[in-house]
């Protein structure tokens, strides 16, 4: 661990140790142990971590939280923890690009963080399922249910408190904020997977563990069929990647232009709070927001001089047509009204549909302020590349005309803030 930061290393030797406590309570208060099921369960965890199931902002959940909760249930507190601890130790995990991740290719400190992270959540939840009268080894726990909602409530609050504190630490950013934004994300995987474990300690507790290996069928399944959905899903948004780089590549002045701007609306976006899902949208919305121009003539696309009037009316076209591309795409439909509306103004001016102020989309008028700024602050024919700071004028000039002015006035802090940041470091 001697090349990651000093305070990341106190912390994660912090939950080693925290981590050796719990585990040393668990043995000498454990009263159960079968091996037998000790093994089954290891390897049905494993299985769990090892498959995660894909989500559109590109994260992943597994279902291992219902392997430990049912662990608890049916071996009581060390159980469940050994079980997820070893899961966590022993899962193969392929990740797009840098192929499988496993024990023996993981940092020993990633190993550490994860495995002492695990102990001291899980070990905590079944100790505080078994003290708030939590029945073990019995399918009686299923009409007892404050204990089983007091141990996924500990396993949501320390699991974010611990992640919080580790993000919090590696990005500089509020604790606070991002705990709340961790809890937000965990809450319903939680409720789902935690009913789903329930739903493995009744079967086990009815039919026995080969009841438990059979049910892991279907759930594998389910995953399979998932996951083939967002693989498509992901090639068809390479191909659209693809269609726009082309498109860019035509126009040297354009090139990088769709990254850019998604940057720049994910930053804001961020900023003012948005979803997950809305900040997905945004910047599917900023890799096409251009995609109609596929259907404007190139020659109007290059002109070095000042477009006639015929011409940019022909320009104003492209997002009406990029709308109407995507909206023909399911799970793209949402973009479609994104990518419609990013060159409407505050004051009403705009195009296509001439809205004004809040009848604006909130994503659409974030994009329309990072595109207006890549616009300034990349060369173009006619002129060259703005600095930064005159860019950011700009946009203040123009909030409450042209941009919403809440949402300007909450960029232009954000970059500057941003800058402040890069001449800090630079300093140190």
């Amino acid at each position: 661990m001697g090349n990651i930061p000093r305070k990341l290393r106190c912390y994660i030797t912090f939950l080693f140790f925290v981590s050796a406590i719990v585990l040393y309570l668990l043995f000498i208060n454990n009263s159960y142990f079968d091996l037998q099921f000790l093994i089954t369960f290891i390897l049905l965890s494993i299985i769990a971590e090892s498959l995660p199931i894909p989500l559109p902002n590109e994260g992943a959940v597994s279902v291992g939280f219902a392997i430990s909760l049912a662990s608890i249930i049916i071996g009581g507190p060390l159980t469940g923890a050994l079980v997820t601890a070893f899961g966590f130790l022993f899962r193969i995990v392929k990740l797009p690009g840098r192929g499988y991740i496993h024990l023996l290719n993981t940092p020993i400190y990633k190993t550490i963080f994860n495995v002492s992270q695990m102990i001291i959540v899980i070990g905590l939840a079944g100790i505080v399922y078994t003290k708030t009268g939590g029945i073990v080894g019995s399918g009686g726990f299923i009409t007892v249910p404050i204990p089983i909602l007091s141990a996924v409530l500990v396993y949501i609050i320390l699991n974010t408190i611990i992640i919080a504190n580790l993000m919090s630490i590696l990005s500089g950013q509020n604790f606070i904020k991002m705990w709340i934004k961790n809890i937000k994300d965990l809450v319903p995987n939680a409720i789902a997977v935690g009913a789903l474990g329930l739903i493995i300690a009744l079967a086990y507790f009815k039919l026995g563990a080969f009841a438990v290996v059979i049910f892991f069928g279907p759930l594998l399944l389910a995953r399979h069929s998932y996951k083939l959905y967002m693989d498509m899903k992901h090639v068809y948004m390479e191909t659209i990647q693809a269609l726009t780089n082309a498109m860019e590549a035509k126009d040297a002045y354009t090139s990088g232009h769709a990254e850019r701007v998604g940057k720049y609306a994910v930053k804001l976006a961020r900023a003012l709070n948005l979803s997950d899902r809305r900040i997905e949208n945004i910047k599917n919305a900023a890799i096409l927001h251009d995609i109609g121009k596929i259907g404007i003539d190139d020659q109007i696309l290059r002109k070095p001089g000042k477009l006639t009037y015929e011409e940019y009316e022909k320009i104003k076209k492209h997002p009406s047509i990029g709308a109407e591309i995507l909206k023909e795409v399911n799970f793209l439909k949402e973009v479609s009204s994104i990518v419609r509306h990013h060159h409407e103004r505050y004051d009403g001016k705009g195009y296509p549909d001439g809205l004004k102020e809040d009848e604006i989309p909130v994503e659409a008028a974030i994009l329309a302020i990072a595109d207006v700024y890549d616009a300034m602050t990349s060369d173009r024919p006619y002129r060259k590349a703005l600095t930064k700071e005159v860019a950011l004028s700009e946009i203040e000039k123009n909030a409450g005309t042209q941009f919403n002015p809440e949402f300007a006035k909450m960029f232009v802090k954000v970059m500057r803030n941003e800058g402040e940041k890069e001449m800090l470091t630079n300093v140190n």
